[in-house]
């Protein structure tokens, strides 16, 4: 077996030939009579359930990060469905999203700040939910499809919504950038808000250049997780005219790396953009979890304490960054 070192995710399904709904939705029970345990749920599926599942998805990026919610054990606890395609139809509708505990993120995210009472009491205030049949749209479009030539229109298929960040997953993919599957969940996993924000940022950039002709950067951890291994560390950042664009992408590369060590966060990517084409010039991704050399590790001493990272967002705004934090401002500097 070669070297995998390089692995950071993974995900464990089990594969059946029989429709075992009952069993494949009560993962909780299943986890409460000891036949699972809460460190590594797999995935439960069907085939005829998995294949559909397959079509019914536009991008690879919602299928992983259905992955990531569905195997979420507060998620095995929160849903329960007659089957697993209602399941699924409710994750295209409202995100099969349950928040985590925020005492548990600042746990495993020390330079959060501490909990707000709003926090906890919303995060205690949530409750299970039964999910009633979402299928009859999805058995409509299975049943019509490929038989327009009999006369009969084709019903619309179960979709998710297009996200604000669709152009930019799917612009990763086509360039088959390092981590573009695993990138692209993460920004997804978003709320909408949150990502129009995140589709917005390089515009943002671009649009207020730095006086001093050096290019600007805006760092955001995503850390809306009780796992620090499920942490992510996203760069914006601008390539000035002139500026030669490798030198640019080792600055940001050491900054990445150096960035990610001092908050202790697993991977990170960062979006280069050109100020003199506003095109997307680079995109580099960082899964290194080891120690640093003598050089980064000289770096973080310029770099801005964890503790200063950002300002706790307003209690109404909240819910809608959905466990993502943003420096306060863009930056002309790596900090």
């Amino acid at each position: 077996m070669g070297d995998l070192s390089h692995i950071r995710e993974i995900h464990t399904m089990t594969v059946s030939l029989d429709d075992l709904s009952t069993i494949m939705t009560a993962t909780a029970e299943l986890v409460r009579a000891g036949l699972l345990s809460l460190d590594n749920i797999p995935w439960t599926v069907s085939l005829h359930d998995l294949e559909l599942i397959t079509e019914l998805v536009a991008r690879p990026a919602e299928f992983l990060l259905y992955l990531r919610r569905r195997r979420n054990p507060d998620v095995t606890v929160m849903f329960n469905a007659p089957d697993e395609l209602d399941l699924f139809l409710y994750f295209f509708e409202a995100g099969l999203w349950v928040g985590p505990d925020p005492a548990r993120v600042c746990m495993a995210f020390p330079f959060m700040p501490e909990p707000t009472t709003a926090e906890l009491r919303r995060y205690r205030s949530q409750e299970p939910v039964f999910l009633s049949s979402r299928t009859d749209a999805l058995d409509q479009w299975y049943y019509t499809k490929g038989r327009t030539g009999e006369g009969k229109e084709t019903a619309p298929k179960p979709t998710m919504p297009t996200p604000p960040v669709a152009s930019l997953i799917d612009e990763l993919q086509s360039r088959n950038v390092s981590g573009w599957l695993s990138i692209g969940a993460t920004l997804l996993s978003g709320a909408t808000t949150t990502q129009h924000q995140f589709a917005r940022n390089g515009d943002d950039l671009l649009n207020n250049p730095s006086p001093s002709g050096n290019g600007r950067s805006l760092t955001v951890p995503v850390t809306g997780v009780v796992d620090p291994a499920e942490g992510w560390l996203l760069v914006w950042a601008t390539l000035p005219a002139g500026k030669d664009v490798v030198g640019e992408e080792k600055s940001l590369r050491d900054y990445l790396r150096a960035k990610k060590h001092q908050l202790r966060i697993p991977r990170g990517v960062v979006f280069l953009y050109d100020e003199a084409t506003r095109d997307l010039a680079g995109v580099y991704y960082d899964g290194h979890i080891g120690s640093l050399d003598a050089t980064l590790t000289a770096s973080l001493s310029s770099l801005r304490p964890a503790s200063e990272l950002g300002n706790r967002p307003h209690p109404n705004a909240k819910r809608l960054p959905r466990g993502t934090r943003r420096a306060p401002r863009a930056s002309t500097k790596r900090r």
